[in-house]
């Protein structure tokens, strides 16, 4: 992602209702490494170490938080709810944390929402940035305290990626960060979706093979302007379900993860939970175990089977997803999507952001 050229007409703003986007963030910022889900951290610590090299070579300084290393007592959490809960309104609260940032998803963040501290974290703008399951925080964030952040990445898995974290990530990284200015999402050359083998070390560390090709596949071409919403397709209806969601006139995105569930009833689940005939647009990102023209013709015929009047822009393959390295976007923000090549959210200190609807 690069800094687009605010000169296109498509920079003025045309979707209502503000939303609030934290200062812009450059190094040298205090980076607060929380675990709102699965407790990753404390089972690879050396994935750890990689990344802590990753973020402080880049110039950031970092800290965790009280609870990042603890393990509820089934293992499947970083500790109690009330434990990550506190971890997340103190990262807010707490004037001297520039960046808070998800260890890892998986599961576990929606267990959060209910409890959290709205007006403390609604007072104290500053990037969250998330993944998969932690989306339930991001629209959080944007739907309940009228905060954009940033949804692409974790810190397990993108920046502590065997070998480095890929280049693309900390540009991705760093232009997201700074948001005062557009950001244009630009294809990956290559990717990956190998799935990584967290458990077995001399697996973990080896570097996975980028041979996925990169370009972007448009089943229906066109121009399509609003905010970005959507998230992991199986998670899209919780999502709906949880903030009472509406996307009219949203740009939804979705993907696929490696839990091995077919796609046509997810689909046909996203569906029948909200009306996805009036969306502006949606975006789909690649596949991770699947050829991208097989892909494509999966969601285009999925598209025709369940969706068949609706006649707004549609792209495939996009980087936004389980494939590595993923786009880092502001979640809520407005983005504009136009054929052949185009992805741009203009951003600014007042982005136009979500519909009256969402609740």
């Amino acid at each position: 992602m690069t800094p687009a050229r605010p000169d296109s007409n498509l920079m003025e703003p045309t979707v209502p209702n503000p939303i609030r986007v934290p200062d812009p963030v450059g190094p040298g910022a205090h980076i607060r490494i929380l675990s709102p889900a699965m407790p990753t951290v404390s089972y690879i610590p050396d994935r750890v170490l990689r990344a802590e090299r990753v973020l402080l070579d880049q110039g950031y300084t970092l800290s965790y938080s009280r609870s990042a290393f603890q393990v509820s007592a089934d293992g499947t959490t970083a500790g109690t709810v009330e434990q990550r809960v506190a971890d997340f309104v103190e990262a807010f609260a707490d004037p001297t944390v520039d960046v808070v940032f998800a260890s890892d998803a998986g599961l576990g963040s929606k267990d959060l929402l209910d409890r959290l501290d709205l007006p403390t974290i609604a007072a104290n703008p500053k990037p969250f940035l998330g993944y998969c399951d932690n989306v339930f925080l991001n629209l959080y964030l944007a739907a309940r305290a009228g905060i954009s952040s940033l949804y692409g990445a974790t810190y397990m898995v993108h920046i502590g990626e065997a070998g480095g974290a890929y280049p693309e990530t900390l540009r991705s990284l760093a232009q997201a960060l700074s948001s005062a200015e557009p950001l244009v999402c630009e294809a990956m050359p290559d990717r990956t979706g190998e799935l990584i083998n967290w458990y077995v070390p001399e697996l973990e560390v080896q570097p996975r093979t980028r041979d996925i090709p990169g370009g972007w596949t448009w089943l229906r071409p066109g121009t399509a302007r609003g905010p970005l919403l959507g998230g992991e397709i199986s998670i899209v209806p919780e999502l709906v379900e949880t903030f009472d969601l509406s996307l009219d006139s949203a740009v939804l995105f979705w993907d696929i993860s490696y839990h091995g569930l077919a796609v046509e009833p997810l689909f046909k689940a996203a569906c029948a939970s909200t009306d996805l005939t009036r969306l502006a647009g949606m975006m789909v990102g690649a596949h991770p175990l699947m050829p991208l023209a097989d892909w494509a013709a999966t969601v285009g015929a999925l598209v025709d089977e369940f969706l068949p009047d609706a006649d707004y822009p549609i792209v495939v393959n996009t980087d936004l997803g389980h494939t590595c390295p993923s786009w880092i976007v502001p979640y809520g923000e407005e983005v504009v999507v136009q054929s052949p090549d185009r992805i741009v959210f203009p951003r600014g200190r007042l982005a136009r952001a979500l519909p009256a609807q969402v609740r």
